[in-house]
């Protein structure tokens, strides 16, 4: 069963115009600041490198207009990889 992540509010910027938030996920992983307006951006922080076998600090930010696009281009490569690796599970 998938696990909902949970998000933490660290930033209220409710007192000025636009109202916005930062948020940070409860396992520290990601942030996001999310305008008034529904515009999001969202950060990733750490990442697993298997050639070292340990977490990295690292950022990778996405604009949440941006995630249809990228889930497209993620469907194509796993496309792409399964019909042009034989061994790809």
């Amino acid at each position: 069963m998938k696990q909902e992540l949970k998000w933490i509010i660290t930033n209220d910027f409710g007192d000025k115009e636009p109202h916005c938030l930062s948020v940070r996920a409860e396992d520290g992983f990601y942030e996001a600041f999310i305008k008034n307006n529904g515009c999001c951006e969202i950060t990733e922080f750490e990442r697993y490198n298997p050639e070292t076998d340990e977490n990295e600090t690292e950022e990778f930010t996405i604009h949440i207009c941006d995630i249809p696009r990228f889930i497209t281009m993620l469907q194509s490569l796993e496309d792409f990889r399964m019909n042009n690796i034989e061994s790809a599970e």
